[in-house]
């Protein structure tokens, strides 16, 4: 009889293929007993042969149409998280991704992900880290509308079995979150101590999870009013606080571009000095006080929304 693969979906970047090593390290038979680390140079499980990995478990991520799309025959282990860490999300993919160790790169992906005919009407450059940064402000202004995310958010809240990502920097909730699965797929997995170790310590010790919380510790530090540094925050962080800045102060509309504030003192002031003569409608809005912004982005919405 054949055996019913387990596919586990992910949100690229975060951790999803190293998971799936761990499925398979731990299984009776595996090609990796003996191995107790996946990382390569890159700090990625990217490295090993594709078929020594066994067809029980297979990965993928949340959209449809790709070689990597989710497969209708197999059983889902969903790579779980809050849904208010979307920026968390949006910056493990924009480090980790393939090819992410160049900065350029990183750039590159964000204006190639989105919506061609409206890059090339709206920019006279798209290879600017202005236009990537104004692009993910974008898509922060109205996530329902981002396929990825919304794909992703689908899987978040479906019938499959959820996997709690947190888990990945925790050793005793990452044991217990394997333990789970083993016993739900009647895996029969033989879970070890000094691999669970090698994932977790490396996790914990990225740059994009060491740097998790701290865009929103800035932005709880504006609404009270306390000064902490900002100055090294990376576009997509920027364009969070940005936006969410956008959605809380009436009419208050960050200036296009990455330049950007050494703390949050800096942002406090921006806000509490604000002119008046600067305050309309913000374009990136979809809607403004519950009605539609005819402003909104391409100035026109359509009337079924």
């Amino acid at each position: 009889m054949e055996v019913k693969p387990i596919q586990i979906i992910y949100a690229p970047g975060t951790f999803g293929n190293t998971l799936r090593w761990l499925f398979d390290r731990f299984s009776n038979g595996s090609k990796f007993k003996g191995i107790d680390s996946p990382w390569d140079e890159d700090n990625r499980a990217h490295s090993f042969n594709v078929d020594d990995f066994s067809p029980r478990f297979i990965r993928g991520h949340q959209v449809a149409g790709r070689h990597d799309s989710p497969n209708a025959n197999a059983d889902k282990v969903v790579l779980n998280f809050d849904p208010q860490d979307f920026a968390f999300i949006e910056r493990c993919g924009f480090y980790r991704n393939p090819g992410m160790e160049i900065e350029e790169n990183r750039y590159k992906q964000i204006i190639e992900s989105a919506d061609q005919t409206f890059v090339a009407n709206t920019y006279t450059t798209t290879t600017s880290k202005s236009v990537a940064k104004e692009l993910m402000k974008i898509q922060f202004h109205d996530m329902q509308n981002q396929n990825w995310w919304q794909s992703m958010n689908d899987f978040l809240h479906d019938n499959h079995h959820q996997f709690n990502m947190y888990a990945l920097w925790d050793t005793d909730m990452l044991t217990k979150e394997i333990d789970r699965v083993s016993k739900r797929f009647n895996l029969d997995l033989t879970i070890e101590s000094k691999v669970i170790e090698n994932v977790v310590q490396k996790i914990k010790s990225t740059y994009v999870v060491k740097t998790k919380d701290r865009a929103v510790q800035a932005l709880d530090a504006i609404v009270d009013k306390t000064n902490v540094p900002c100055g090294d925050f990376d576009i997509i962080e920027q364009a969070f606080i940005e936006t969410e800045l956008e959605k809380s102060y009436d009419s208050v509309l960050f200036p296009y571009g990455v330049n950007w504030f050494t703390d949050t003192n800096q942002i406090i002031d921006f806000l509490q000095t604000y002119p008046t003569y600067l305050k309309h409608m913000n374009p990136r809005l979809p809607w403004y006080n519950n009605i539609k912004n005819p402003f909104y982005l391409t100035g026109q919405i359509d009337k079924s929304k």
